[in-house]
């Protein structure tokens, strides 16, 4: 396995024949992104952080229940195979990202429109992803579809989702920042009138 990425949650490795696994980290990986991204620049204190890390396990386990039971198409979750609570392997994509910066800006607009559809899809299925991270979060499939590929921490349930939704996580800047700057109003303008 070649190691590609690391997120808060977990650590990606190409397998082959255009697939990923998702592992997830260990407490000392964890530790070393949280102090890499964000310490000092946030409020969680660095002695409570056995404390986050054990609140994101718990959402990958309930999140990942979800996936594998959902009746919902599983290529919109790129294809996963569930390894066990917390680990799972899916079709590889391109980051939405690296898409965005690679099209012109009437395509990035149309791609944003692409992702507020599904993501009101989504919500019409009572989930979503927990920050709508456009740039991070989803990615583009061999079919030139947009799915959702961190599955490690949804928000599952009506009233969870509407709590989420009042807070508009799309319009901070750890979400924005994914985003090319010239398509960022545009993205923060189609959230706000599609979901509030």
């Amino acid at each position: 396995m070649k190691k590609i990425g690391r997120g808060w949650q977990y650590t990606v490795y190409y397998i082959g024949n255009n697939r990923v696994r998702k592992i997830f980290n260990t407490k000392k990986q964890a530790f070393s992104i949280f102090i890499k991204e964000c310490f000092p620049y946030t409020k969680f204190p660095v002695w409570k952080f056995s404390k986050l890390r054990g609140e994101l396990m718990d959402k990958a386990k309930v999140s990942i229940s979800w996936v594998k039971d959902t009746n919902l198409d599983p290529s919109l979750f790129g294809n996963p195979t569930i390894l066990n609570e917390t680990d799972y392997e899916q079709d590889m994509v391109v980051p939405l990202d690296r898409h965005l910066q690679e099209i012109s800006l009437d395509h990035g607009k149309a791609v944003t429109d692409e992702f507020i559809e599904l993501n009101k899809f989504f919500v019409a299925n009572n989930v979503i992803d927990k920050s709508f991270l456009i740039g991070k979060n989803y990615g583009v499939n061999k079919q030139g579809k947009i799915i959702l590929t961190d599955i490690g921490e949804l928000f599952i349930g009506k009233e969870k989702i509407e709590k989420q939704i009042k807070l508009k996580p799309w319009d901070h800047s750890y979400v924005t920042k994914t985003l090319p700057k010239k398509l960022r109003s545009y993205f923060i303008e189609s959230m706000n009138r599609n979901f509030t």
